[in-house]
């Protein structure tokens, strides 16, 4: 896969999460695929695990904005800078109790914002194997 369709298939993966269709997520990944988000604590694999993955994002709502991607020359590696906004519930409910982020005074209403970089790696077929999102405590915020 050259380097345009690596960037291609990221974005493409980024209009998916925005659409909000888990199937569609999944099929983009494969099978022993991991995904650490973030990078850190324990790695997700496997289609099962990256389906509950994206399914607690999606419940959140996630919308992302992603700048244009950038090809590693390696044959293999996309590197995307990614602006994620979903409701503070659940996923900002699980950074709280990490101490990743302050609870606000109406979870129900907040948002959250997380800057990050995404490295995702895709095979020659166009499927993601290894997608690693950095983003430390500093690139969260609490909105509203």
């Amino acid at each position: 896969m050259n380097e345009v369709a690596r960037k291609k298939r990221a974005l493409e993966y980024n209009r998916r999460v925005n659409a909000g269709d888990l199937d569609a997520i999944v099929e983009l990944y494969a099978p022993d695929a991991v995904v650490e988000d973030p990078v850190g604590p324990e790695p997700v694999a496997g289609h099962d695990a990256v389906r509950a993955h994206y399914a607690l994002l999606l419940s959140a709502r996630v919308r992302e904005e992603a700048a244009e991607p950038v090809a590693g020359q390696d044959a293999l590696h996309v590197l995307m800078q990614v602006t994620s906004v979903m409701d503070y519930l659940p996923v900002g409910a699980l950074y709280a109790e990490r101490g990743w982020l302050a609870v606000p005074g109406v979870p129900e209403r907040a948002r959250v914002r997380r800057a990050s970089m995404q490295l995702i790696r895709i095979d020659g077929s166009g499927l993601i194997t290894s997608l690693k999102s950095y983003w430390g405590t500093s690139d969260l915020a609490v909105l509203g």
